[in-house]
């Protein structure tokens, strides 16, 4: 027992006494039009085996800057600048070559994307029991309610439908419908996403390109052709539009969705779901900015697991 143990003494401090070469991560930072961002912190963390380390740095004319440390792990680092929102990403600090790990230089490009016009929105993560199972319920986005008589909400601007069983644990399922009540309203998913930075949807809602498509859901255990909601999506939405005499879009309120509407599975047929979602909605008519100032929801002072914590 006593050369087992020594060699996995010697097994274990051999890898805590590696130590990385020093790496260099050139930074260039950048706005939306290419142009490079001076005066900008670039802030890394190199994590190794027992300990870790950070540097900071600021962009030059050029809008570049180089952090420095030794990581056996991927290098976190962020980007920031007064009048800009953060940015950031992360970086392996080797490559593979040949089945071995490589540690080399790297260089990264970051964007920082200016706040242009950041304003107050209708915005919230909503968290709530849809009353009934079986039957469309309206939704209104403006007070964060069901309509009458199962809340204070006047508009059902979103049209809820849920069905399920729940038998045990094994034999369980649910099914969620979300469509809108007006046949001129509508969601466009957003395809082009800045996942680099802490704003990743474009400034404004399109005027079109709008679809009235029913959204469902289906999820349970052992469910074969399960369509589970997800959490990475993102929307803009259209409602309460009206037309004008040339059929063209009269008046119309704007918003955006961070992820689909999740669900709970009932535990008995007739009974309720739980349902989350994030939005936020514009409630001037046909003001299409959807930049919102974080901390200013409309809502007033709602809970910290109510609260929005992006743009």
């Amino acid at each position: 027992m006593r050369w087992f143990a020594l060699l996995l003494l010697l097994v274990v401090s051999s890898s805590f006494a590696f130590s990385p070469p020093l790496t260099n991560i050139k930074v260039k930072v950048v706005d939306e039009s290419g142009v490079p961002v001076s005066d900008a912190r670039v802030g890394a963390t190199y994590y190794g085996a027992i300990d870790f380390d950070s540097d900071v740095e600021i962009t030059d004319e050029e809008g570049v800057a180089t952090v420095s440390g030794r990581s056996v792990y991927a290098v976190p680092f962020s980007v920031s600048k007064p009048g800009y929102y953060p940015g950031g990403k992360k970086v392996m600090p080797w490559e593979a070559v040949n089945g071995k790990e490589v540690f080399r230089d790297r260089e990264v490009t970051i964007m920082l994307r200016e706040k242009r016009n950041p304003i107050p929105l209708y915005a919230i993560k909503y968290s709530g029991e849809i009353p009934v199972a079986e039957k469309w319920i309206g939704f209104d986005l403006q007070k964060a309610d069901w309509v009458s008589p199962y809340g204070n909400g006047v508009i059902g601007d979103f049209l809820f439908r849920y069905e399920g069983a729940f038998r045990n644990i094994d034999d369980a399922y649910g099914e969620l419908r979300v469509r809108f009540s007006n046949e001129d309203d509508g969601a466009k998913t957003i395809k082009y996403i800045y996942p680099d930075s802490l704003f990743k949807v474009p400034y404004e809602a399109p005027v079109l390109g709008y679809d009235i498509k029913e959204k469902l859901w289906k999820q349970g255990f052992g469910l074969k052709r399960a369509v589970k909601p997800s959490r990475i999506k993102k929307y803009f939405f259209r409602i309460r539009t009206t037309q004008d005499e040339d059929g063209n879009v009269g008046n119309a309120l704007y918003g955006k969705m961070y992820g689909d509407v999740r669900f709970s599975l009932r535990s008995v047929r007739g009974g309720v779901s739980r349902v989350e979602f994030t939005y936020y909605l514009n409630s001037v008519e046909n003001d299409r900015n959807l930049e919102f100032a974080l901390g200013q929801s409309l809502f007033g002072d709602l809970g910290n697991d109510n609260q929005v914590r992006e743009p």
